[in-house]
C-alpha cells in the first residue's frame, strides 16, 4: 500500500483522494515468483468502500490509460473494482513460523516445462531428442 494522495483539481476547484497500491500475480498456477503491477483507487468514496489492506488476497477489475505529458506518453493501470477472496498469505506465514528441522527438510522446486505465454505456438512440453548412435570402438582408431 502507497501513501494515500489528496489535492484541488485547479479546473473544477473539487477535492480529490486517490491511493495506489502493489499488486502481486501470478501468470499459471505453482509459479515461483510473482510479477508485480501497480494499480491506482480514485475516489474517497472507493478507498473507504474497499479498505484494501497489505496482504489481502484479491480479485481486481482494471482499465489502462495512457496520457501525455512533457513531450512523453504514460500509462496509468485504474482499479474499478475489488473482491476480497480470502486471507493473506503473508499474514498466514507470518504466524506460522517454521522450525530449523522443517527448513532443512524442505526439497527445492523442480521446474521441469515453463509455457512460452508470448508466443502463438501451442502449449506442449518439449520432446527429449532422439537418442544418437554410438560408433563402435576400434582396436586400432588411432588417426596416424
Amino acid at each position: 500500500m502507497l501513501p494515500e494522495q489528496s489535492g484541488t483539481s485547479s479546473r473544477t476547484g473539487n477535492t480529490w483522494k486517490s491511493q495506489e497500491f502493489v499488486l502481486d500475480y501470478f501468470w499459471w498456477p505453482n509459479q515461483v515468483f510473482a510479477s508485480q503491477m501497480v494499480l491506482k483507487m480514485f475516489g474517497e468514496e472507493r478507498i473507504a468502500k474497499w479498505n484494501l489492506r497489505l496482504g489481502d488476497e484479491v480479485k481486481v477489475k482494471y482499465h489502462v490509460e495512457a496520457h501525455y505529458w512533457d513531450n512523453r506518453w504514460f500509462n496509468e493501470i485504474r482499479c474499478d473494482g475489488i473482491e476480497k477472496i480470502g486471507a493473506s498469505a503473508v499474514v498466514v506465514a507470518a504466524q506460522q513460523q517454521p522450525t530449523a528441522n522443517e527448513v532443512t527438510q524442505k526439497q527445492p522446486i523442480e521446474v521441469s516445462y515453463i509455457p512460452d505465454i508470448y508466443s502463438n505456438k501451442p502449449n506442449e512440453a518439449p520432446k527429449a531428442p532422439a537418442p544418437q548412435p554410438q560408433a563402435e570402438a576400434k582396436a586400432d582408431d588411432l588417426p596416424f
